[in-house]
């Protein structure tokens, strides 16, 4: 009986203490959502601008309102320049997709191979996550809010079949690269800067019931949730409209380690129940550390601001002076093609007027004795509306940094397409820095991806990977091959250094005969990367026989530690001369002599086949 008792109050202890988490947490989510919400409503404005709604603005209480006309008579047309110039910048950021390299800790084989080994997982991870239009879709929330954000995670229901276990399918896992709207981020300090300086972030989010049933094994009740605001609808939402049905919002609040809690927290909270409270769940930062498993992108960051600038925030002031530039002319040429009417007071009837206008061959009734009605003359557009228009068009190309060269009025007399290209090139340049903004996200998000694959993969796991010919290979890995997580990025900035340049630079470095040898000639295996550059790989005669030559050389060179190796004479021998040299210069500290004698003698006998190759050549000619 008495252990009965101290069971249920220790159960009850339970649920308090859950209570009291359930109500700090969501307590924490309100004060935020509050310190947010001046920059929430300037996403919405920005959105209903690029997508036309364009008569709306913040009002004195922060809600967004209609701008209502002033008078009945006036045009409310919307020519929107916000939508092509997003277009164009999202276009251009489209082209950013940088080969992701890892660096090895050392110069030891199993180093190399272990970083190549890792940039085989990248390359098949970022290919399953379809990291392309993941980051496309986060770059257009930068480009439109300003920040977009991507989420890391483990999924241990992906990956590869690897059995069954009570009926359920077991995976090995992989890694999930999700695309995270700023809507959801909620930082503890919205004027800290770096993602990883924060203290704690949440992450909340509209989900139906059926999923959390399904994640978690526990039942909620859903309800209608607004999918900006994360409010219940019934209660004030700007977006009332965008709703998810029979859901609850989860909140899972990531707090970084501290003294009480060495490897962090991860609490998740919905529909008044806990459903998670323990530990960071991912070893994902540097030497081992527990950090947020998200990478945040800025459009334009802002100093002293945790949430980046867009260029739709900059360009809203100009389209709504253009916008009643365009109104306030279109107007003018309506008085100018249907007149403007002086009458004498009482002289007609102002109300069939008013209605009827002056059609055609309308017989115009007016009181006898009166001045006769006359049209206004003298009127004429003036000149200052088409100043200003082209004015509010130069300043989008100023703000947004994208402009039609090609078509451009101040261009056309440019026949020079050295000159067009500069033009092209000071374009480019202007969208640089939001460009390496992109390009600093993948290599982070690359980093958290090699990280989370050596925390989890136990025993050894297929990669399949992809040679420069498309033939399909499967590698095998362990999480102590994938141990450099020293990613960097190989090619330059796509928009400063574009493929037709990086051509013309190949065809340059070849006339200037910097790529032959010491014979002037091309090797083959230079020749077999320049047609590859160049796209044209298809054209190689010998199909990457350079690169098998190398792989063969590479595993000859770990039999030769322990054993001989006989000469093939199949073998193209100056690849393997220079593979051999260059494993033996580079392991020569820790090699044994007599492995050193094994390879020099290994070097000199392929020596001797190139010699009796020239030998047999000399004697059939």
């Amino acid at each position: 009986m008495q252990k009965k008792i101290e069971k249920m109050r220790a159960e009850k202890e339970r649920e308090e203490l859950e209570k009291a988490l359930v109500k700090e947490i969501e307590e924490d989510f309100k004060v935020r959502q509050k310190e947010r919400l001046k920059y929430e409503k300037q996403w919405v404005l920005n959105m209903n601008f690029a997508s036309g709604n364009q008569y709306c603005k913040i009002n004195a209480q922060g809600e967004l309102a209609d701008d209502g006309k002033t008078f009945y008579w006036q045009n409310r047309g919307v020519y929107n320049h916000i939508a092509p110039i997003l277009e164009s910048r999202l276009a251009k950021f489209s082209t950013v997709l940088p080969n992701v390299s890892v660096r090895p800790k050392s110069d030891d084989d199993k180093d190399v191979a272990g970083a190549v080994m890792a940039e085989k997982l990248i390359a098949e991870t970022f290919k399953k996550c379809d990291l392309t239009s993941v980051a496309k879709k986060v770059t257009v929330w930068s480009e439109t809010c300003g920040s977009g954000f991507y989420k890391v995670v483990w999924n241990e229901n992906s990956g590869n079949k690897v059995g069954e276990l009570d009926g359920r399918e077991i995976f090995d896992g992989q890694v999930s690269i999700i695309p995270v709207s700023p809507f959801e981020i909620f930082p503890d300090s919205i004027y800290t800067e770096d993602l990883q300086a924060c203290t704690s972030i949440i992450h909340a989010k509209a989900v139906g019931v059926e999923e959390i049933k399904k994640k978690y094994n526990v039942t909620l009740k859903g309800e209608e949730i607004g999918v900006y605001n994360l409010n219940k609808i019934g209660s004030t939402s700007l977006n009332s409209n965008e709703v998810v049905s029979d859901a609850v919002v989860i909140i899972e609040r990531y707090e970084k380690p501290t003294e009480d809690y060495p490897n962090g927290r991860l609490i998740t909270v919905a529909g008044g129940k806990v459903l998670y409270n323990g530990e960071l769940p991912f070893i994902n930062g540097e030497q081992g550390k527990r950090v947020f498993p998200f990478v945040k992108q800025n459009s334009i960051s802002q100093a002293g601001c945790f949430f980046g600038t867009s260029i739709v925030e900059r360009l809203i002031p100009v389209q709504r002076a253009f916008n009643a530039v365009k109104n306030r002319k279109h107007e003018f040429l309506n008085r100018l093609s249907m007149g403007v009417m002086t009458v004498e007071d009482g002289s007609v009837d102002i109300d069939d007027l008013e209605e009827e206008g002056l059609s055609p061959g309308k017989i115009l009734v007016y009181r006898q004795g009166s001045k006769a009605p006359e049209m206004m003359s003298d009127m004429s557009m003036p000149e200052d509306f088409n100043q200003e228009e082209n004015k509010l068009i130069n300043e989008f190309v100023i703000i947004s940094g994208v402009s039609d060269v090609s078509s451009s009025a101040s261009n056309a007399t440019l026949t020079s397409a050295s000159a067009l290209e500069i033009l092209v090139e000071q374009d480019n340049s202007r969208l640089v820095m939001t460009a390496e903004e992109i390009r600093k996200s993948f290599i982070e998000v690359a980093k958290q991806t090699i990280r989370l694959y050596g925390q989890f993969t136990v025993g050894v796991r297929a990669v399949n990977g992809v040679d420069s010919y498309n033939k399909t290979k499967i590698y095998y890995a362990d999480s102590i091959s994938v141990t450099s997580d020293d990613v960097y990025l190989e090619s330059e900035n796509e928009l400063l250094y574009t493929n037709r340049q990086k051509k013309d630079m190949i065809f340059k470095l070849y006339e200037s005969g910097i790529l032959q040898d010491d014979e002037g000639k091309l090797r083959p295996a230079t020749k077999e990367k320049i047609l590859s550059l160049l796209g044209y790989k298809e054209l190689d005669y010998q199909k990457g026989l350079s690169r098998l030559h190398e792989e063969k050389a590479q595993k000859e060179n770990e039999i030769l530690i322990k054993d001989a190796v006989e000469v093939d004479y199949i073998d193209d021998d100056s690849v393997h001369i220079d593979e051999h040299v260059r494993y033996l210069l580079s392991e020569y500290g820790d090699m044994q002599t007599d492995a050193r004698q094994r390879i020099t003698a290994h070097v000199k006998a392929h020596e001797n086949n190139i010699k009796l190759k020239k030998g047999e050549l000399n004697g059939n000619n």
